[in-house]
C-alpha cells in the first residue's frame, strides 16, 4: 500500500485523477478525483489488475492499449515519464477522453516500485457516435465473426512475451482448426459455413474468461492466448475449449449441424519467440488431425 502520507494527502486534494499500480499492474491506490472521473469507487478498483478492469483503455486511433501497447508498461520499461491522450469507458457506458501522464517510481537502485497514472478529462463523447470504436473494430476484429483478428493476436502475443520476460508471467497458446471444413462448405454451401463460424464465435465470446483471448487466425483456424499459473493448466483450458466447440451448431433445413476441431496447445518455454510458440501449437494441431481429428495434443506435463 501507499506509504507516503504526503503524497496521499496531496493526491486526495488534487483535481486530477490519480491511481497507482505495482509492476504486475495491480491497482493499489485510487483517489477521489479518479472516482469522479471514471465513476468507479476505490473499493471497486483496488486489488484488481488494470487489464482486468472495465475501463477498456484505447488510444485515439482505437487501438486497445491494455492488451497491445500499454503506456504503463512502456513507462516501466523506459523508466521515464510518458504522456498520452486516451479513451476509456466510464462506468455509465459513455466514452471519455483523458490526458494521462505515467510516472514510474523507483527505489534508490532504480528498481521500479510502482507507476502512477495522473489524468484529467478532456471531453465527453457519446458511445454510439464515437468514431474511434469503428476504427478499432475495423483494424483489430474479423469482419465475419467479430472476434479479434490476426493483427490483434500478433500484437497481444508480443505483449505476453514482454510480461513473460519481465515478470515471468506464464501463458499458453492454443491453435485450433475446424475438421473437414472444406467438405462442410461443399456439402452445405459457403453461407452455411459462414453461419457456423459465427455460431462458434458467439459461443466463444460467451464462454471464455475476461483474461483470455480467442481470435480468428484465418479461414477455419483460430488461436487462443491464455494466462496461466502452472503449465498443467493447459489441459483444463483445452478441455473447456472442446466443450465450447460441442456447443456450437446451426440449423440447416431444420436439422442441427455440428463441427469438431483438432486442437494443439502449448505453454511458453524459455527461448520461445512469437513465431516458435505458434509453430509448436500448429504442429500439435496437425498431430491431432493425424490421430483422427476431434482431439487435443498438448505439451507433456507433470
Amino acid at each position: 500500500m501507499i506509504q507516503d502520507k504526503d503524497f496521499r494527502q496531496l493526491a486526495e486534494l488534487s483535481p486530477f485523477g490519480t491511481y497507482m499500480v505495482t509492476p504486475d499492474r495491480t491497482i493499489v491506490y485510487w483517489n477521489r478525483a479518479a472516482e469522479q472521473i471514471t465513476g468507479y469507487r476505490a473499493e471497486e478498483m483496488i486489488g484488481i489488475r488494470c487489464p482486468e478492469t472495465k475501463l477498456d483503455h484505447m488510444d485515439e486511433n482505437g487501438r486497445p492499449l491494455c492488451r497491445t501497447y500499454c503506456p504503463l508498461l512502456a513507462s516501466m520499461d523506459q523508466k521515464k515519464p510518458l504522456s498520452k491522450k486516451l479513451v476509456f469507458t466510464h462506468k455509465d457506458g459513455t466514452m471519455r477522453v483523458i490526458q494521462a501522464h505515467f510516472v514510474p517510481l523507483t527505489d534508490g537502485q532504480g528498481k521500479i516500485l510502482m507507476v502512477a497514472e495522473i489524468f484529467e478529462e478532456v471531453s465527453l463523447l457519446d458511445r454510439g457516435t464515437l468514431i474511434v470504436q469503428n476504427l478499432y473494430s475495423l483494424a483489430y476484429h474479423d469482419a465475419l465473426t467479430g472476434l479479434p483478428n490476426r493483427m490483434f493476436l500478433d500484437t497481444l502475443l508480443k505483449m505476453r512475451f514482454s510480461e513473460y520476460h519481465r515478470l515471468h508471467r506464464l501463458f499458453a497458446v492454443l491453435f485450433a482448426d475446424i475438421d473437414h471444413f472444406h467438405d462442410f462448405n461443399g456439402k452445405y454451401g459457403h453461407p452455411a459455413g459462414d453461419r457456423m463460424l459465427k455460431a462458434f464465435a458467439h459461443a466463444a465470446t460467451h464462454s471464455i474468461r475476461s483474461t483470455d483471448t480467442l481470435g480468428r487466425w484465418g479461414g477455419e483456424e483460430f488461436i487462443g492466448i491464455y494466462p496461466i499459473k502452472n503449465r498443467s493448466d493447459i489441459i483444463p483450458i483445452a478441455n473447456r475449449f472442446q466443450k465450447m466447440v460441442e456447443q456450437s451448431f446451426i440449423h440447416h433445413e431444420e436439422h442441427p449441424l455440428h463441427i469438431t476441431m483438432s486442437v494443439g496447445i502449448t505453454a511458453v518455454q524459455e527461448g520461445d519467440t512469437p513465431e516458435s510458440i505458434i509453430q509448436r501449437a500448429d504442429d500439435y494441431m496437425y498431430e491431432a488431425k493425424k490421430k483422427g481429428r476431434n482431439t487435443i495434443v498438448h505439451d507433456e506435463v507433470e
